[in-house]
């Protein structure tokens, strides 16, 4: 009893001290207020008419291709870098539940002989049986615990990137396909017409109505337009490859979906719904990937700041030795308290790299908006001209084909030289590329102005309800 009363007095001092900390205390956590930033009411190159509110629709049905929309079915299921960006979502919610609870519990038993040169041989087990109970009076574990929730949806975001660079590289890719494909079927077709002219040259040659001169420059252009067929055929290769690998296969696998199989170009329509400005947090995933790293490093610095201070945990262990007789018990119960280091300079100097982290977070978010509104604006700009390069291209490819048409029946009439005949080909084979390459362009130009707008990324969701991104209109 005097042993009970010895420690009484220090016991009852220590508990004082201690709950006089939980009862000062307060949560030293970092307020996180959302991020704002001065939107326009809408693109200012956007098309005619009101905005329409932006959904994550499948945009790359608008090039009315089932070919395209089975690969992009399949790059989605398949693509390796994809699967990848699942993983790190699943690591990213592992590491946020290695962060213990307030109260944790732990025992072992341990059976089995026990013997010696002193004791004889007997049977038994020994166990014990523990807790511990952390107070968080200065809000460092949930600090944690935001920080790790924010990581979590860093990573979902990024998941939602990869998903939208797959749906671009694979629609790209695509349209570059077809671009050479078309490429080479025009060259196929400039080259039976030159060869029809050089062969018309040969025997107006026999009949001495043309000159070699004519034949050598007929001969010429057939060559060079067989030259150029190669390489058309190396690049539908290579995007044959790149898409086959898109799809998580190995490249030289015969794809029958991406030969020649006659079909043009894609053509795309412009989505009426652009959306508007506010559009692009909701949408971005890198906007939200910038958004959700300022939440936790706001966060991270609650965690710094409760680093200065002590902690307080409560405690206890009860085990029991049962080796014979007589059987032996012991029991603790009681608080701690783990005071940090003094001086507490480097302690303070964490604080305030956390707190720098969250300022350029900040600044980086602020930036990533301002970029994703000049490429929606850079994009919708190029789109437009795009489908104005189309249109001319068209009629000019109109305009050549006629005029080669009115060549060979002046030639027939000598109101047309053959040396007019060939240059007709030239311009006509010129204007058909030049509109395969404004096709390729719109093309790309369309899926450029789609992932800068965030559509189509899969997710279609915001922040957390607890740091929604305020806008201003």
């Amino acid at each position: 009893m005097a042993g009970i009363d010895h420690w009484r007095k220090p016991l009852r001092g220590f508990m004082c001290v201690t709950a006089a900390m939980v009862v000062a205390s307060c949560d030293l956590s970092s307020v996180y207020n959302a991020p704002i930033f001065p939107f326009a009411s809408s693109f200012a190159a956007r098309p005619s008419g009101s905005p329409v509110l932006l959904d994550n629709a499948a945009w790359w049905t608008g090039f009315n291709d089932p070919t395209l929309n089975t690969l992009i079915e399949q790059a989605l299921s398949q693509n390796l870098d994809l699967e990848i960006a699942r993983e790190r979502v699943i690591e990213a919610q592992a590491l946020a539940a290695t962060i213990s609870d307030p109260l944790s519990i732990s025992g072992d038993v341990n059976v089995g002989h026990r013997g010696g040169s002193s004791v004889s041989g007997r049977n038994g087990g020994d166990g014990s049986l523990g807790f511990d109970w952390l107070f968080d009076p200065y809000g460092g574990r949930k600090a944690e615990r935001r920080a790790a929730a924010g990581r979590v949806e860093v990573a979902e975001a990024n998941l939602d990137a990869a998903r939208l660079l797959l749906l671009s590289n694979v629609a790209i890719a695509y349209v570059d396909l077809r671009f050479y494909q078309t490429a080479r079927r025009y060259r196929q077709e400039e080259l039976r017409s030159r060869q029809k002219t050089m062969d018309l040259l040969h025997n107006l040659l026999d009949l001495g109505a043309a000159n070699r001169l004519d034949v050598v420059r007929a001969e010429a252009l057939v060559s060079e337009t067989r030259s150029l067929i190669p390489g058309v055929e190396a690049a539908i290769r290579v995007q044959q490859n790149r898409i086959t690998v898109l799809l998580g296969r190995a490249p030289g696998q015969s794809e029958t979906t991406l030969a020649g199989n006659g079909r043009g170009q894609p053509i795309s329509t412009m989505p009426a719904d652009i959306g508007v400005p506010t559009d692009l947090l909701r949408n971005r995933p890198d906007i939200r990937v910038a958004e959700r790293s300022y939440y936790a490093a706001v966060a991270d610095i609650g965690s710094a700041r409760a680093a200065l201070y002590p902690s307080l945990s409560l405690g206890g262990e009860i085990s029991l030795s049962a080796f014979g007789s007589p059987t032996s018990h012991n029991y603790f119960f009681g608080p701690t308290l783990n005071l940090p280091a003094l001086p507490n300079g480097p302690q303070k100097a964490a604080v305030k790299v956390r707190e720098s982290r969250a300022r350029q977070a900040l600044t980086d978010w602020r930036a990533s908006v301002l970029r994703a509104i000049e490429e929606v604006e850079n994009a919708l700009v190029e789109y437009s001209g795009s489908q104005a390069s189309v249109r001319a291209s068209r009629k000019t490819v109109q305009l050549r084909r006629e005029s080669i048409g009115l060549t060979r029946e002046l030639i027939g009439r000598g109101g047309a030289t053959i040396r007019d005949l060939l240059d007709e080909e030239q311009s006509v084979a010129r204007s058909n590329f030049l509109l395969s390459q404004n096709l390729r362009q719109l093309g790309q130009d369309f899926v450029i102005v789609n992932v800068s707008l965030g559509s189509g990324n899969g997710s279609g969701t915001g922040p957390g309800e607890d740091a929604k991104v305020a806008a201003v209109e």
